[in-house]
């Protein structure tokens, strides 16, 4: 049979990223854009709660969701989603983001929390089913769902009942950073070795049933986990430095072990630079944003936008080219993708200098916003169109 030019209606669930990585986009892009009219000086509505919630729970939770069903399955050796499992996730995912670009963030919470629970289930029910057991640092993926439903939670409480300050800083420290940090370090224990050409410190030999090898690598990761979502408690009780400095040390711990980074050369082929460069930010981003608290909302962003940010799109090119017959062009360099991981970095320098500089505040924050958008659109264009290829590995 001749190679399949177009994809078809089941590829769409059966490989949700093609729906959940463009929907994850226009939500990035709608989170940033509000803050245009306050910057341009057209409005003095301050759009700060409903930009984390799209970036948090739309731009990194639509990766992550599309990933997540994509790749799972295929893990345990299981079926692929459904249209009656992934369509209505997907339109609980768009609700979640209307919500919160309309500002009314506690329907928008709650969406998201019925969006997180939907997830668990549709999960669950494939792990049940397995034939082979997911990676072992797949333990914190689960612990991320944990902690974006208890911090969402804590946000909707809050609408009816005051909390205290130590409580409204951990419920954005669960639900902002510990929902995708955990995540980041779940997934990516397993697929940055692979996608920065390192190989594997360990191999687990393929069974349905736990394994003394796996059982190891797996309570290694619970208890990072574990003591992460401590280091937030500890930060949230006005213990900043300790909890930031505790943090940074498990997240290098678990990438050193997880990661053989003695083996690693730089290159700018393909997306390796981003992913090296996001994963150096994560800790740093941790440490300056707890060390300097003065510039504390400013500096997360160096563990948000460049380390999250760049992780998140070197990963969501490797998993579009991978799946549409376009891998070999992630084996040299990349000039389009080079520049938009380039023009992120601008935005977040100048996100920073608008804070060290009070005076050119307004100007340098539209400025890293343009900058933003500016990159996130040429990425778009240069991968998301791939979603609409199928993959020639697929066909039959």
């Amino acid at each position: 049979m001749p190679p399949r030019s177009r994809i078809t209606f089941a590829d769409l669930h059966r490989e949700p990223f093609r729906l959940f990585f463009p929907a994850a986009t226009l939500a990035g892009l709608t989170g940033v854009s509000l803050w245009l009219p306050l910057l341009l000086g057209w409005t003095t509505d301050y759009p700060g709660a409903a930009h984390a919630r799209i970036m948090v729970q739309g731009f990194f939770g639509g990766f992550i969701f599309g990933f997540l069903g994509t790749s799972l399955p295929r893990l345990l050796e299981v079926p692929a989603l459904t249209a009656k499992e992934i369509f209505p996730l997907l339109a609980l995912f768009l609700g979640n983001v209307v919500a919160h670009t309309l500002g009314a963030t506690g329907w928008g919470d709650a969406v998201f929390v019925v969006e997180l629970l939907a997830w668990l289930a549709v999960l669950k029910g494939r792990c049940h089913a397995k034939r082979d057991l997911p990676p072992p640092s797949f333990v914190l993926v689960g612990l991320a769902f944990g902690c974006g439903l208890v911090g969402t939670a804590l946000h909707l409480v809050a609408k009816g009942w005051e909390l205290g300050p130590p409580l409204e800083l951990l419920a954005k420290l669960l639900s902002y950073h510990a929902f995708v940090l955990l995540r980041v370090l779940g997934a990516g224990g397993f697929l940055l070795p692979r996608f920065l050409g390192l190989g594997l410190r360990r191999k687990f030999t393929p069974s349905p049933s736990v394994t003394p090898e796996w059982l190891e690598a797996a309570r290694f990761a619970g208890v990072v986990g574990v003591l992460i979502v401590v280091s937030y408690g500890v930060e949230a009780a006005g213990w900043t430095r300790t909890g930031a400095t505790l943090r940074a040390l498990l997240i290098a711990s678990f990438i050193w072990r997880e990661l053989p980074l003695e083996r690693l050369r730089w290159t700018w082929q393909g997306v390796q630079w981003m992913l090296v460069v996001g994963l150096a930010c994560v800790p740093l981003g941790v440490l300056a944003s707890g060390w300097l608290s003065g510039w504390r909302v400013a500096l997360s962003h160096v563990e948000l936008l460049s380390g999250f940010g760049l992780i998140t799109l070197g990963v969501a090119t490797r998993v579009v080219f991978g799946h549409s017959g376009e891998r070999a062009q992630l084996e040299r360099f990349h000039g389009p993708l080079t520049v938009a991981g380039a023009l992120l970095l601008l935005g977040l320098l100048n996100r920073l200098s608008g804070d060290l500089v009070p005076s050119t505040m307004a100007t340098h924050y539209l400025y890293g916003a343009l900058c933003w958008l500016a990159g996130m659109l040429l990425w778009s264009v240069r991968v998301l169109p791939k979603v609409l290829k199928p993959d020639p590995e697929g066909e039959s």
